[in-house]
């Protein structure tokens, strides 16, 4: 890319320098002086346009110099100068104008320098034919670069308008991909909200009535829990849901969930067979806690291991510890095998453990479940808890 750009200035300077090698002997010491001049200031051209145009018009009029004054004016009518932040200030209408007005006069200065003969020269005929051939020798000379730098200005004009093309259609997609999104959020959020919240509201209402009725206190005590769970359940129904219909582009984020703040709870209801080892994370200090993702994801670690070992495994001695250690976030649910036959089995999608793993491999941690040698299971997951982590 780099030699193609300077491939062209490097074949300008050796033409312009051949040029003046070539005509060296035709006007003299003066007017080889400003030959070289002029080709002197071509590499200065891109920068200085127009002083580079100047310091070329002195060898057009002297000698029979033709490529530095036309790689100058080339230049101008490019267009490609920088421009001050007065000129970008000024209205579309008024920049094109200007440019316009010092294209057109510098290429009739170039015309009229080529044609008027200058009083120490060799006298000029002014034949009828001389003079039409001066004519359209001053202003080929004049609109052949003057054309070829329009037309090389209005291709990256061009060229500028299809990379604001292409990059308006990526941003319409992008938009398009985000509104798809939307619109399947608020599908799922209306599915869930008008089936599941439907049927936990029924669970709740049903159990509390049964808590009112039922005979003896451990049926009641079972009726609560159950209208207990539901309530929960419903919270974080709603809490997803609203997660679900909250725009993509609005910028607004909701609360991570429960954290470690909620496991002892879930240690408590699991059971006096479940022990938890939680080394005091829960009452740590507000600037020592770990990310509120880091503890959402351990609460939930807990809670579904808890739950398969309530399905899988009841009545099974389980240890929930939950350390920090270093900067990693250590969590670990060991099961023994069960001591009562498991019930019937329950609905599930198989996408328990996996979801678990996804959520440690999202925060760039580990995740293991595997069977334990005594006979029951293993879950345990490593959850970085450093600085760089939560910026990740």
């Amino acid at each position: 890319m780099k030699l193609r750009s300077t491939a062209p200035d490097a074949a300008l300077l050796a033409l312009s320098a051949t040029e003046v090698w070539a005509t060296r002997s035709f006007g003299g010491p003066v007017a080889l002086g400003f030959a070289c001049l002029g080709t002197a200031a071509l590499p200065v051209r891109h920068r200085f346009p127009l002083a580079a145009f100047a310091a070329t018009l002195p060898a057009l009029a002297l000698g029979y110099i033709w490529f530095s004054p036309m790689g100058a004016l080339y230049e101008i009518a490019a267009g490609r100068t920088g421009r001050s932040p007065a000129h970008t200030r000024w209205p579309a209408s008024w920049r094109v104008t200007a440019r316009a007005a010092l294209t057109g006069g510098c290429a009739l200065v170039a015309a009229v320098v080529n044609f008027v003969p200058w009083p120490f020269r060799d006298p000029v005929s002014w034949t009828l034919s001389d003079t039409i051939l001066a004519v359209m020798l001053s202003a080929l000379l004049a609109v052949a670069p003057t054309a070829l730098g329009l037309l090389a200005a209005s291709r990256r004009e061009l060229g500028g308008r299809l990379d604001e093309l292409a990059a308006s259609r990526e941003r319409e997609h992008a938009l398009a991909a985000d509104q798809a999104v939307v619109r399947e959020r608020t599908r799922l959020a209306r599915e869930m909200h008008d089936t599941v919240a439907h049927h936990l509201s029924l669970i709740a209402v049903q159990s509390g009535a049964l808590e009112v009725t039922a005979e003896g206190p451990r049926a009641r005590a079972a009726a609560g829990a159950v209208r207990e769970l539901s309530r929960d359940a419903l919270d974080e129904l709603r809490r997803m849901v609203g997660l679900l219909r909250l725009s993509v582009t609005s910028g607004q984020e909701l609360a991570a969930g429960p954290g470690l703040a909620g496991i002892p709870a879930l240690v408590a209801a699991a059971g006096p067979q479940t022990r938890g080892e939680l080394a005091g994370l829960a009452d740590g200090q507000a600037g020592d806690a770990p990310p509120a993702e880091v503890q959402h994801a351990a609460y939930r670690i807990v809670q579904e291991a808890l739950t398969n070992v309530r399905k899988h495994a009841p009545g099974a001695r389980t240890r929930v510890l939950v350390r920090r250690a270093g900067g990693v976030l250590l969590v670990e649910v060991r099961n023994g095998p069960g001591s009562q036959a498991a019930p019937a089995a329950l609905p599930s999608g198989g996408h328990g453990l996996a979801g678990l793993r996804e959520r440690a491999v999202q925060l760039g941690g580990d995740f293991d479940a595997l069977p334990a040698a005594s006979g029951g299971f293993l879950v345990r997951a490593t959850l970085p808890v450093t600085p760089a982590t939560e910026a990740a």
